[in-house]
């Protein structure tokens, strides 16, 4: 099995997780309510431009930093949209540990 093979296996395993099955499950199911999920959706938006913000140095005001957790709140009221959050959560765990297992056995040619 050559390389790229095996970069889609690893998709393919991920995408067999529960975490990732639950997560795409909840996503559907919230897309159905058109205002939490616009909710979730503008809220992400919102924590992209932030994160990008904070990597180029740009202070976070107070007002938007009350904004985001009263926007937080109101998501996490929600049942599935906390669930969702939740397995997003984990799905990163996963996705950092696959970059540290990737990073180890590669060292030799990151480190100089």
């Amino acid at each position: 099995m050559n390389f790229y093979d095996k970069i889609h296996e690893l998709v393919r395993s991920l995408k067999e997780t529960i975490e990732y099955t639950d997560y795409i499950n909840l996503k559907n199911d919230l897309k159905k309510d058109e205002k939490t999920y616009q909710l979730i959706k503008n809220f992400k938006g919102k924590q992209g431009e932030l994160q990008l913000s904070y990597i180029n140095g740009k202070e976070i005001d107070k007002n938007t930093e009350l904004e985001m957790q009263n926007m937080y709140s109101i998501i996490m009221q929600d049942e599935k949209a906390r669930r969702l959050f939740e397995n997003e959560m984990k799905l990163n765990v996963m996705i950092a540990d696959i970059q540290k297992i990737l990073g180890e056995g590669i060292k030799e040619l990151i480190e100089f």
